[in-house]
């Protein structure tokens, strides 16, 4: 593995793309199989996606590789700050606004009319909904994956410290020193050691898999090096595995479990990449654009289809109407990214820094950034997270 000075990196990275629409086709094929063992429907296919909640960890590592690649020219830079939280929140919050809007009309209009095909009973109350609206930690939403976003946002915010000033490096650090030895205690079941309000939030594993990401950008931009072929294919059978001895609730066996092999599969994937050893179809590409509004939207349209087959009398046909589902919900999700989602991004983000900050070339600013679960390849921008 030698040692190089700076190894030149694209922009924007294809293997990530493709690693988003992979992600967010295991979390969606995760709460498909989930639904199924609630209607007690067994499906060898789906029980293939068990592990599937572990395509949130992937994501959380995409997004520590991707926000550090766009986004660390800008560290120390405070008259970037608020351009660079612009771009973060309103890619996390435009279209999830608009998203939880439609989906509270028809909570109410199911409620009304048909409450049977309600997908989860939801109180209306505005403490509530500010929580919802918010992504504040511990939140309850129409959307239940998004308590993932609360994380995306975390960690976005940690970074802004950074470029606001590089002093404020301390506090990052110091949270993730105290988020290993709690994770460690947990995993070796004793008390953890830093306990205050909030600290399960603030001191997650989860937050660890962001700083995964993070290493895998350094190691990839520093080092010239190959996985082998039969490292990732372990890598891939090891995540898969996860899913049979690790429950969605144990984070500290989480990060390990998914979280290391997710960091070594995208490692393996970005440096084949970069050596141009791999190429991936351009629908896996598209699916990756709009992973993050088919992570979104694909729980309320799973549980809808199979309460209204399973009332109608049609059980035998819920396991192949849910897989064309599935598919028809990537393709509307890039309908969506495309005719609403791009052009939303795009009116938003119209403001841009006329100028670049003294002391950087202007090789050295990366135009394009991401957000968890969503992106924009095209123009250079990416999204990420979960289940």
């Amino acid at each position: 593995m030698p040692l190089c000075s700076t190894i030149r990196l694209p922009k924007s990275f294809a293997s990530i793309q493709a690693l988003r629409a992979l992600a967010a086709l295991l979390v969606t094929l995760f709460h498909v199989s989930m639904k199924m063992e609630d209607v007690a429907i067994y499906s060898p296919f789906l029980r293939c996606f068990k592990a599937g909640f572990g395509g949130v960890d992937l994501f959380f590592v995409i997004s520590g590789f991707i926000i550090t690649h766009t986004s660390l020219s800008k560290i120390n830079r405070p008259h970037q700050l608020l351009f660079y939280l612009k771009k973060r929140f309103g890619r996390i919050y435009a279209i999830y606004w608009l998203v939880l809007l439609l989906a509270g009309i028809l909570s109410l209009w199911l409620k009304a009319f048909a409450p049977s095909l309600q997908w989860l009973s939801y109180s209306f109350n505005p403490a509530g909904i500010v929580k919802a609206v918010t992504l504040f930690p511990t939140h309850d939403s129409l959307l239940p994956v998004t308590w993932t976003l609360s994380y995306e946002l975390y960690f976005y915010m940690l970074f802004g410290l950074v470029i606001a000033s590089s002093y404020f490096l301390i506090i990052p650090i110091a949270l993730a020193a105290a988020t290993l030895l709690n994770s460690l205690a947990s995993v070796a079941g004793l008390p953890v050691l830093f306990e205050f309000g909030f600290h399960s939030f603030l001191l997650s594993p989860f937050n660890l898999e962001f700083c995964f990401g993070i290493a895998a950008y350094f190691l990839a931009r520093r080092y010239a090096f190959t996985i082998h072929p039969a490292l990732l294919a372990l890598s891939v059978f090891l995540f898969f595995l996860a899913g049979e001895w690790i429950d969605p609730s144990e984070i500290g066996l989480r990060i390990w479990g998914f979280g290391v092999p997710a960091t070594v599969i995208l490692l393996g994937l970005v440096r084949c990449e970069l050596t141009g050893s791999f190429s991936y179809p351009g629908w896996l590409l598209k699916l990756g654009d709009a992973s993050y509004l088919l992570y979104l939207i694909h729980i309320p349209a799973i549980m809808m289809l199979t309460q209204a087959l399973m009332i109608l009398g049609f059980s035998n046909y819920v396991v192949p109407a849910n897989v064309l589902l599935v598919g028809f919900l990537a393709w509307f999700s890039w309908q969506m990214h495309h005719r609403v989602e791009k052009p939303l991004l795009s009116w938003l983000m119209t403001s841009r820094p006329k100028t670049a900050a003294p002391g950087k070339t202007q090789s050295e600013i990366i135009l394009y950034e991401t957000p968890p679960v969503a992106g924009v390849h095209t123009q250079k921008d990416n999204a990420a997270a979960l289940s």
